[in-house]
């Protein structure tokens, strides 16, 4: 078992940041978001997240990573909702969305996937390679398991895939393999209260964060 409460299983780019933000006014801090990876190397992100992949001490990882947090949301974390679930058999989980896939697909091939929109093999190339140079280490070991059957069984980095499937699927699996009573599914637009009635905390009196 590790601390977590809330369970966030919405990809990135669905208002994590912002649900992030709400869930640790709620009380539920910190919060996880791959944010988070870069603020605390020490908790050495490349080696655990390569075990969790490899399935090689998976819990252990885990809680070493996530160890302390009373919620997560964003990648990596979204990706791994089902061991969260077994681990913290009472938590709940939030599914952030987007209005639509479009809306999600313009949104991370403006950011986060933005190689998806490539020209070329070439410039595909170049851009991975540029990425390589610049991200922290363990960015190529969250890729592969987006990846990995685990994730998304396909590459959001190629421009070959369809992103807009690649996201309904994701909503879909998570809807199919969370009991309905512990889920949420979630638009930022919504506000405080369905968020607050979900957790069953009350609604403050500040605005919604929009970060």
């Amino acid at each position: 078992m590790t601390d977590l409460q809330v369970i966030g299983a919405g990809l990135g780019r669905t208002g994590t940041l912002s649900t992030k933000t709400a869930l640790e006014e709620l009380g539920f801090n910190p919060c996880h978001h791959m944010m988070e990876t870069r603020k605390h190397p020490e908790r050495n992100h490349k080696h655990h997240l390569n075990s969790i992949l490899l399935e090689e001490g998976s819990e252990e990882a885990i809680r070493a990573i996530w160890g302390g947090y009373k919620a997560t949301v964003d990648y990596p974390g979204c990706l791994l909702y089902e061991e969260f679930m077994k681990l913290n058999p009472d938590a709940k989980v939030v599914l952030t969305v987007r209005d639509s896939p479009e809306a999600w697909v313009k949104s991370v091939t403006e950011t986060i996937f933005r190689i998806h929109t490539a020209r070329n093999w070439l410039s595909m190339k170049l851009q991975l390679k540029i990425g390589e140079l610049i991200s922290p280490d363990h960015i190529p070991v969250v890729i592969k398991m987006m990846v990995s059957q685990r994730g998304h069984g396909v590459d959001p980095l190629n421009p070959k895939t369809d992103l807009a499937q690649m996201y309904t699927d994701w909503v879909n699996r998570v809807k199919e393999t969370v009991p309905a009573e512990k889920l949420l599914v979630f638009n930022v637009k919504e506000g405080w209260k369905p968020l607050c009635d979900f957790l069953g905390v009350p609604v403050p009196d500040t605005p919604f964060p929009r970060v």
